[in-house]
């Protein structure tokens, strides 16, 4: 059962509560690795799943919130191009990547808008609330703010869906790594959400997952590479583990061949077809995916050139690390 099912089954169930819980970047294998295995978590984790592809917060999340495939909300990667203003754009920020400035367009223009599920429930005379991060609107400062809402609306109602996202451990793993920092954060995360679900009293069913999973990473820049970046139309757009390549015409025939003899160790470079049919699941072309996309296969990023941004770990590759999420179920 693809994760996409689990949530539909949680949405339409009825008769008590039902509460997905989604922290960021808990791929099992940073579960494995900085969690005791008779811990809360990985002791109620009963399956895992193959996230959706590309493995990343902007794709999943959103899938999450409104029950679509990424191609159909038009939210794919962290940074997508738009031939309208010419940009590769920020999607969340609305911020163009390269230069940082707001974008020319006034907002993100989704390829198909959806719905969020929550606002379709509450359309339908069902209960059903997002208990959010800061970030969004009537979110949450802390991680203790958050779980306390939680709670207080699990026992306020028994027959409410709701929906939680927090944004750890990924900020932390992005910036540390799975080292000693992520293991004290999530050893914290964990036993703070073990005392919480204990104090609900009403009948919940609870889900708790990812949207990704993560490894450590070192950067390449496709600039130091003269004779692919002259190969290029735009610049690099989508994830730097999940590149979209726009390619000039005169170029389309060589590029697969300069790319592989470059990078094709590191990255399974596909066409534009084939990455939408084999990994986006679309039966449409999505018009911000270039002539070719490279999913990395190993611990390398791509980006077009060398910034400020240092990760020590990332995802939206295709590594096992980055694709298997947990599916950890409690029942009250």
């Amino acid at each position: 059962m693809a994760i996409l099912e689990h949530l539909a089954e949680m949405q339409n169930a009825t008769g008590k509560n039902r509460l997905v819980i989604v922290l960021d970047g808990m791929g099992t294998a940073v579960m494995e690795k900085l969690l005791d295995s008779n811990g809360f978590l990985r002791r109620n984790m009963i399956a895992a799943e193959t996230a959706l592809i590309p493995a990343t917060t902007v794709a999943a999340t959103t899938a999450y919130r409104t029950g679509k495939m990424p191609y159909e909300t038009g939210f794919v990667g962290w940074a997508q191009y738009y031939a309208e203003t010419d940009e590769v754009i920020e999607v969340f920020l609305n911020t163009n990547l390269y230069t940082g400035e707001k974008s020319k367009m006034s907002h993100h223009t989704n390829t198909s808008p959806c719905p969020i599920v929550v606002e379709d429930m509450r359309a339908n005379g069902r209960i059903a609330f997002e208990v959010m991060p800061a970030f969004a609107p009537d979110g949450f400062d802390t991680f203790d703010a958050w779980l306390n809402r939680i709670v207080e609306l699990c026992n306020a109602y028994n027959d409410a869906y709701i929906y939680a996202y927090w944004p750890e451990p990924d900020s932390t793993l992005h910036e540390f790594g799975a080292g000693d920092a992520a293991r004290t954060l999530l050893c914290d995360i964990e036993r703070r959400l073990e005392f919480a679900v204990q104090q609900i009293r009403q009948p919940t069913d609870v889900l708790i997952t990812a949207d990704h999973g993560h490894t450590e990473i070192e950067t390449v820049f496709i600039d130091d590479y003269p004779e692919l970046t002259e190969c290029l139309l735009h610049p690099l757009s989508l994830e730097s583990r999940c590149v979209s390549m726009f390619v000039k015409p005169e170029y389309l025939q060589r590029f697969p061949e300069l790319f592989n003899m470059h990078f094709g160790k590191w990255f399974k470079l596909v066409t534009k077809a084939e990455f939408e049919v084999e990994y986006l699941r679309a039966n449409q072309p999505v018009r911000f995916i270039g002539d070719f996309v490279a999913m990395a296969i190993d611990k390398y990023e791509l980006k077009q050139r060398p910034d400020t941004l240092k990760l020590k770990s990332h995802h939206a590759g295709i590594t096992p690390a980055e694709l298997e999420i947990p599916i950890i179920k409690i029942s009250i």
